[in-house]
């Protein structure tokens, strides 16, 4: 059992809005908060993993958590946010959490009965947590899938991915490893996606420092393949690696290869994410190349252009006005200070209860990027 003692820190209650108070957030250890849950219609604990100043958490928590229609399903769970903090990192890291927000759904025992990455607006959301309380597409139910069809490499590569989304790693590449016997040479798009997986966990180890990482391997294979969304997976691979020694130009030329084969549900969650990696690296981006931070411009508004259209069909206040901040900060950086300004303004309208957006103008009004 853990034994780790996390509080609901308050950056989580200063974004509960009026209807999400009535969810009582847990304040007490998880060890409590497994056993609470045994008393619980849904005999779970939503673990919501989250970091500071990372607007998709900000967006989740504040929209999609805090959604009045949410707050019926949510009290059928004992609902506890954990912080990458030092209170709260011990338990992210205890579950492999490497992504956020990060939903985990724990059975009393405290192991994973689902998981919920990344961020999703409030239909979404709930359309999953039906799913998993009526016990579809679980880890359970797709571990006896797989072993009931051994040769189906799309269910097994849906298995290793719902796997390492909860931080299953050994898990997952134990599937990993079964597809690449099955498709050593990679013939099919989840045998490919499976060697590419098995190749970027060898050069990518975490006991490897990022200035020793030999990305040959993984170029090798890239120019060999056809495959667009392995193209797109590989060059994001890529992209990242080369973040993490801060081979700026590199990083660039692979995100600009990973954005020309990006699939097309994909480009709100990556143009989001090239978006704040680009600002969050923008004086070295700058320094070294200025058209580098306008590309990650272009990228930006394609994002925001996606997001505006989805909101006719499913509106989602917070995540719109989330967006907008990701592209007037890209405006900022840019130098269009006039333009940022304007873009910032109308989030603020959208979703005027959105303290980091206040911050973040008066910030920027001070001179600060």
């Amino acid at each position: 059992m853990l034994r780790a003692s996390v509080a609901v820190v308050p950056f989580l209650l200063l974004l509960v809005n009026a209807a999400a108070q009535s969810v009582e957030w847990w304040q007490k250890d998880l060890d409590a908060a497994l056993v609470a849950a045994k008393d619980k219609p849904g005999a779970m604990v939503l673990l919501y993993c989250w970091r500071e100043n990372n607007d998709n958490c900000g967006a989740m928590f504040s929209g999609t958590l805090s959604d009045a229609a949410l707050v019926p399903a949510l009290r059928d769970f004992v609902c506890m946010g954990i912080k990458d903090d030092v209170a709260g990192k011990p338990i992210q890291d205890r579950f492999g959490i490497s992504q956020v927000p990060t939903i985990l759904m724990l059975d009393p025992q405290g192991a994973v009965v689902d998981v919920v990455a990344g961020y999703l607006p409030v239909a979404e959301f709930t359309a999953e947590i039906k799913r998993i309380r009526a016990g579809t597409d679980t880890i359970a139910k797709m571990k006896a899938a797989v072993q009931a069809a051994p040769d189906d490499l799309t269910l097994q590569l849906n298995l290793m991915r719902k796997l390492r989304a909860a931080g299953d790693k050994k898990g997952s590449v134990a599937v990993i490893d079964e597809m690449v016997k099955k498709d050593p040479k990679g013939n099919t798009e989840a045998g490919a996606e499976a060697m590419l997986l098995k190749l970027t966990d060898q050069i990518f180890r975490p006991e490897v420092v990022p200035a020793d990482y030999d990305t040959k391997p993984l170029r090798d294979f890239l120019g060999k393949q056809k495959q667009k969304r392995i193209l797109f997976l590989g060059y994001d691979r890529l992209a990242a690696g080369e973040y993490r020694r801060q081979g700026w130009k590199a990083a660039a030329d692979a995100v600009k290869n990973a954005w020309k084969n990006v699939p097309p549900e994909l480009v709100i969650e990556y143009g989001q994410l090239v978006a704040g990696k680009a600002y969050e690296n923008w004086q070295a981006l700058d320094k070294l190349d200025k058209t580098l931070l306008k590309g990650a411009l272009d990228i930006s508004k394609r994002a925001l252009d996606e997001v505006e259209k989805k909101q006719k069909a499913s509106p989602d206040k917070p995540f719109l006005a989330n967006a907008m901040y990701l592209h007037a900060a890209m405006q900022l950086v840019n130098n269009l200070r006039k333009e940022a300004f304007a873009t910032i303004d109308r989030a603020m309208v959208i979703d005027p209860s959105n303290e980091n957006l206040k911050k973040a103008r008066d910030r920027w009004l001070d001179g600060s990027k």
